[in-house]
């Protein structure tokens, strides 16, 4: 899994050192409180650890894998109103847009067409420790300043949607 770092960079943690030399910060979109959605650098204090199904999604012509029981942050890029969260086993072939955004240097979010290329039975996934109604921001690509697809575990029907006007 990657994640985006407070250096605008993809930062993989499946690499990591027994211990991190640095400060490592990770870009979360915070929507606990449905009425105050924001973007924030959390520290990377703990990482969580398991085996799971694994989905490889095509998000805008790039590859990002997530573990197949996570929910994406998706849009509609010709109305642009509220941004809702779906579980990825209902995202294939029905025309879903990832809501992308950079928090670091992004001026408006884009939607990015996704579909699934693939499935796998197991994989070992490291991500870190999030609190309720946190997104993980994942980097659809491997470069300095990346667009980040949202992702997250549990989804509670307080916030499977992401006021759009209450976030820009």
């Amino acid at each position: 899994m990657k994640i985006l770092t407070l250096d605008n960079t993809c930062f993989s943690l499946n690499n990591l050192p027994e211990e991190l030399e640095e400060d490592v910060r990770f870009s979360v979109l915070d929507n606990s409180d449905p009425n105050e959605p924001d973007f924030f650098f959390m520290p990377l204090i703990f990482l969580e650890s398991f085996s799971s199904p694994a989905i490889v999604l095509d998000i805008g012509g790039q590859e990002v894998q997530m573990p197949l029981d996570w929910n994406l942050a998706v849009g509609d890029s010709e109305t642009g109103m509220d941004v809702e969260i779906l579980p990825l086993t209902s995202i294939a072939d029905r025309g879903f847009e990832a809501f992308v955004f950079n928090p670091l240097t992004s001026g408006k979010p884009d939607f990015m067409p996704v579909r699934v290329v693939n499935y796998y039975n197991d994989v070992k996934w490291y991500f870190p420790k999030m609190k309720n109604g946190q997104l993980l921001a994942v980097p659809v690509q491997d470069k300095h300043n990346p667009k980040c697809a949202f992702f997250i575990k549990d989804v509670s029907r307080q916030i499977e949607t992401i006021d759009y006007g209450k976030l820009f």
